[in-house]
Order: C-alpha cells, then sequence, then structure tokens
C-alpha cells in the first residue's frame, strides 16, 4: 500500500512538472519565464568542475554548455558560436590581461629589410595572462578576445625607418608605419581580435643600417590592454 502510494505522488509530481514545464526548488512558485529557479539565502548552484584536457575532450559541446575549469585559466567556460569561450571577469579585462613593456636602455636595432625584433626589457608590468620569452620580444596572450595594442618607438636621429607590430610572425597593417621622410618618433595603435596563445612582437624594418633608442627614457614601448 506504501508503495503504491509513493508511486501516485511521484506520478503526480511528474505530471504537474510536465504540465507547467517548470520547476522550483526552495520555492513552491517558479518565475513564470523560467524553467528552473532556485531560492536559496545560504546555499549556491555548483555546475561540472574539469581540467582543461577533460573540457576540450567533450564530445560535440551543445551551444551553451557550460562548465568550471579547475586549471589555468581557471574560470567558467561557455560553448558559444562553435567555440570555448572563458567568461571574463574584471580582472581579465583590466588586469591580468593587460600589460605594459619598454626600452630605456638606449639600445642600437640593427635595422633589417626583413625586421628586426625591438627587446622590450624595461618597466615591465605584465598581467598574470601575458606571458614574455626569454629575449623580451614576444609577447603571448592567453586569452582569446578583442585587444587594444599600442606602440612608440623614439630613436635619436631622424631616420627614413619604419616599424610594425607582428602577430604571430605576420605583420598587421592598422599597426604598421611607413614615413616618406625621415622621423624621429613613432606611434600606432588599434583594436584588435586575438586567439589564446597569439604572439605579438615589435619591430623596425626598412634599408637603415642602425637606429639608436632614446637612453634614459621611452625608446620604445608596448601596450597590450584587452577589451573585450
Amino acid at each position: 500500500m506504501k508503495k503504491n502510494l509513493m508511486f501516485l505522488a511521484l506520478l503526480c509530481l511528474l505530471t504537474a512538472i510536465h504540465v507547467n514545464a517548470q520547476v522550483g526548488i526552495g520555492t513552491t512558485t517558479p518565475n513564470a519565464s523560467s524553467a528552473l529557479e532556485i531560492v536559496s539565502t545560504t546555499k549556491g548552484v555548483l555546475i561540472p568542475r574539469m581540467t582543461s584536457a577533460q573540457r576540450t575532450g567533450i564530445a560535440t559541446p551543445a551551444e551553451g554548455l557550460m562548465v568550471y575549469q579547475t586549471n589555468a585559466p581557471v574560470g567558467l567556460w561557455m560553448y558559444i558560436s562553435s567555440a570555448w569561450i572563458k567568461l571574463s571577469t574584471t580582472s581579465d579585462l583590466l588586469g591580468a590581461s593587460s600589460g605594459y613593456a619598454g626600452n630605456t636602455t638606449g639600445a642600437v636595432i640593427p635595422v633589417l629589410l626583413t625586421g628586426t625584433d625591438v627587446a622590450l626589457p624595461s618597466a615591465q608590468n605584465l598581467g598574470a595572462d601575458i606571458s614574455v620569452n626569454g629575449a623580451n620580444t614576444n609577447f603571448t596572450v592567453a586569452n582569446a578576445g578583442r585587444y587594444r595594442i599600442g606602440y612608440n618607438v623614439n630613436i635619436t636621429a631622424a631616420l627614413l625607418v619604419s616599424s610594425r607590430i607582428l602577430i604571430n610572425g605576420t605583420p598587421n597593417t592598422s599597426l604598421t608605419i611607413q614615413p616618406v621622410a625621415g622621423t624621429t618618433w613613432q606611434h600606432a595603435e588599434a583594436i584588435v581580435t586575438l586567439s589564446a596563445g597569439d604572439v605579438i612582437t615589435l619591430q623596425l624594418f626598412g634599408l637603415i643600417g642602425a637606429a639608436t633608442l632614446l637612453g634614459g627614457s621611452q625608446g620604445a614601448g608596448l601596450i597590450i590592454q584587452r577589451v573585450e
């Protein structure tokens, strides 16, 4: 008899859920616009927690699928437009994914037609999600997004030398300056879309044999700032 009553109660519950197409946990009146409403002032909701390898190993993830990644970069990830996207925090946008590096050493740059990477070892202030190689020439972003990239080059004499930003070894036209007359200062800035793992490099190029950066001040500087 007890089993029959339990079965009847369960059947009634399932029928109510099916009819209303709503579930309330902690409330008997879930919001009319929700399929599920959870009400609590002392507890939260835990979604599946996994490593990056486990996340990327999910077969044919559905649009909107969400997980919490437990290894770097830690955080909530959602599958959007056929790609995994890390949901940004204030730290991602304003701190961890922003950085500056410069050159105040008065270095002499041997300028080649094919391009010479400019080392930026001075005053480095890099967020946790931007890393630099041992030569201080390649800066790698950990997270995909839209980034503001800007640079300055200040040299001691007016030379017909050009400057540019490379992204993964490819020149970015919007971040290239090719003057028609000798100049001591060059600056470019643009918003670009980057993928996780993209590498940013500042270069000088042209026919001039050598260019000397200003010493004791900003001979060269690079800013990387994630904006979205």
